[in-house]
């Protein structure tokens, strides 16, 4: 559970979101819209979604207005702590970081963990290993939620390796200069309308430069990966910063978001 109060959650968003328009005023906008694609843009309507460096799976019966609570909430989240904390060293930082703005927005964060990942295998992929990580997190839900959200992450994952144009919005964000970090997560709204997120982060260390991440093969030797394991969940009356977050978020959106096939 974060540690912060409401009030010292508000201020920590307000003081993030101030640093982040300074230095973006300052460095310039490195985001940049995507070339024109036949994709769905962003209208909720669809089972899955790019939302800057993440992947998003909704698990059938999520409401559009729940959807839009997700993708912004994290989009944003997502985009602040990497401006805030973009070297390789502060990756703890920045997770951190990003826990507490989701915080910051309503969600409660019942379960966390920031780890170097082991593999077992001398070759991997990415997909893979974000995969593995969401079916960890997915598998310490109680109920019958944690079956579903495994399968709605391996179609998420099988739905977007048939979107090239997806893909290579998401690696547009997750790619850095001292490799990427990206997150995989999936969601259910329960009948009262909660949502359940599982959210794997990833981040890993190269110097190769590659901008592929996810459906290549990669040498586990020489890739140190960490892993992010969180479970959180939010009630539309819990929601907080919406309006900050949608009008930081409006100048990016086409930039950052991107539904994709539904998931089936």
């Amino acid at each position: 559970m974060n540690k912060m109060n409401e009030a010292e959650a508000s201020l920590y968003f307000d003081q993030c979101l101030e640093q982040c328009r300074a230095k973006l005023k300052f460095t310039g906008p490195k985001i940049q819209a995507r070339s024109a694609v036949k994709l769905p843009f962003d209208r909720d309507e669809m089972n899955a979604a790019i939302m800057g460096s993440g992947v998003v799976g909704f698990l059938d019966g999520m409401s559009r207005r729940n959807k839009r609570i997700v993708k912004n909430t994290y989009a944003y989240a997502d985009i602040a702590s990497k401006v805030l904390f973009p070297a390789k060293d502060e990756k703890l930082a920045r997770y951190e970081c990003f826990k507490k703005l989701m915080f910051a927005t309503g969600w409660t964060e019942y379960h966390s963990a920031f780890t170097q990942y082991k593999s077992t295998s001398a070759k991997l992929t990415l997909d893979n290993v974000a995969l593995d990580i969401v079916h960890s997190v997915a598998g310490g839900l109680a109920g019958t939620a944690a079956n579903a959200l495994k399968a709605v992450a391996d179609k998420t994952m099988d739905a977007l390796k048939k979107q090239p144009e997806a893909v290579k919005l998401f690696e547009r964000h997750a790619t850095e200069a001292s490799g990427g970090n990206f997150g995989v997560s999936v969601c259910k709204q329960d009948e009262e309308a909660e949502v359940t997120m599982a959210v794997a982060t990833v981040r890993y260390d190269s110097l190769d430069n590659n901008a592929k991440v996810l459906f290549v093969e990669w040498d586990s030797s020489e890739l140190p990966i960490f892993q992010g394991k969180a479970h959180f969940t939010i009630h539309e009356e819990d929601l907080r910063k919406e309006a900050e977050c949608i009008k930081y978020l409006d100048e990016l959106r086409e930039a950052v978001f991107m539904e994709f096939a539904p998931v089936k």
